[in-house]
């Protein structure tokens, strides 16, 4: 267990470029959603890489510049978080490659490529940070412009339904929000805090009571 934690990066960069690798030699994807996954595969794969080897990390960044918290992340905590975080985005590519004829299956990968692009640009300026870039920035707003011409795709196919695009939501929210409570847990702190900790902040760069 101690491997898997430690080398949880290496490991999920292993299966994902295997998984790629495969695919492009005996498969030509025919689907729009196999293309889509291979898409994020890939995407996800270079921003898991730039936001935790970057020098801090956003983790670093989020807990010390965002929610000034009192705590000391440690190497153990982070990568033992990044497990919760690539098995989930693992899921959001292998699911849909697998049930292409679903392609409403993609979405959350997709809204994800949305969340990813707004949170690494939209927090520097909420949040008055000293800098121009956070760990990650470069890959996210590469998701956001993969998922606004993803999301052009799939409405143009017609295979998606109006309620599918809010149960594909539903399901991001579902899944990402309790691998997100688990990784504040393993970085030492309590979920429940991260909204007061946060507000905090914000009262505090935009200079409110």
């Amino acid at each position: 267990m101690h491997f898997i934690r430690y080398y949880s990066e290496e490991i999920y960069s292993v299966i994902t470029l295997f998984f790629l690798t495969l695919s492009a030699i005996f498969v030509t994807p025919a689907h729009l959603a196999q293309q889509l996954a291979l898409a994020y595969a890939l995407a996800f794969l270079l921003h898991e890489w730039e936001e935790n080897v970057y020098p801090g990390g956003f983790v670093d960044m989020m807990v010390g510049e965002v929610m000034h918290a009192d705590v000391a992340v440690t190497t153990e905590g982070k990568k033992t978080s990044r497990i919760y975080v690539d098995f989930l985005i693992l899921v959001y590519v292998l699911v849909p490659y697998f049930l292409p004829e679903h392609l409403w299956l993609i979405l959350p990968a997709l809204y994800l490529g949305f969340l990813e692009g707004i949170v690494h640009t939209a927090s520097i300026r909420i949040f008055k940070l000293h800098r121009r870039y956070t760990p990650g920035m470069l890959t996210a707003m590469l998701m956001f412009a993969l998922s606004a011409f993803a999301l052009a795709l799939v409405v143009q196919s017609g295979a998606v339904e109006g309620w599918q695009y809010a149960v594909g939501a539903l399901l991001l929210v579902a899944t990402f929000v309790p691998i997100q409570r688990q990784v504040v847990r393993t970085n030492g702190m309590k979920y429940r805090d991260l909204p007061k900790m946060i507000r905090a902040n914000l009262r505090r760069v935009h200079g409110m009571k």
